[in-house]
């Protein structure tokens, strides 16, 4: 099951990365490429985020590609820019479109790279301050030596710190974190003893 998900991951990664640098060099090349990306970012949460069930039949293999196209030409051409709803009709015809969002996330990364931004993610016990908030991503940028995009979230249980995830490192220095390390450490020197010393414990 495990190596089955993980199959589905990488055609994800690749659909992603094949799909998201075509639109890409498309957007780039139509003098469009902003529009086209807050496009996408709007049909991402303005469409599929409250009808889930429009992306669930997006993805279903078992709905016939002609009956996605005209489903996409009636809700989305009379606003879509020109590219934008040719990607869509491409990734019908192709049975691609349940990897939209995966597509627009790598588009973003892109965008990111070519404009020498970095995304990092942080997550802590609280919600940052503004101020917080623009102290760390000051902070990221000087370490990173590039432009950074902060992502927040929390997680009450890391009781306290933070945790940086920047591209697929994670760094985390929250509280939580470091007492299950020490009890980790603690249980490894318990053990040790006994193994050293077992003849106290034996009969």
């Amino acid at each position: 099951m495990v190596a089955q998900e993980k199959e589905i991951d990488l055609i994800g990664e690749r659909v992603a990365a094949i799909y998201g640098r075509a639109l890409f060099d498309a957007a780039v090349a139509s003098g469009n490429r902003d529009a086209v990306l807050e496009q996408l970012d709007s049909l991402i949460t303005e469409v599929l985020d409250r009808s889930p069930q429009l992306e669930t039949l997006f993805a279903n293999p078992m709905v016939a590609v002609e009956d996605k196209k005209r489903l996409i030409q009636s809700i989305f051409s009379a606003t879509a820019l020109p590219l934008v709803l040719s990607f869509l009709q491409t990734l019908a015809n192709n049975a691609r479109l349940g990897y939209l969002r995966s597509i627009v996330s790598q588009v973003h990364r892109l965008k990111n790279e070519a404009s020498n931004v970095q995304q990092i993610g942080a997550t802590t016990a609280v919600p940052l301050s503004a101020e917080l908030e623009q102290n760390l991503r000051e902070a990221a940028a000087r370490v990173l030596g590039s432009q950074v995009e902060l992502q927040t979230d929390v997680d009450p249980s890391m009781i306290g710190g933070v945790m940086l995830r920047i591209g697929d490192t994670v760094y985390d220095g929250s509280i939580a974190a470091r007492l299950e390390r020490l009890r980790k450490q603690m249980s490894h020197g318990v053990v040790e003893a006994i193994e050293t010393d077992r003849s106290k414990f034996e009969n």
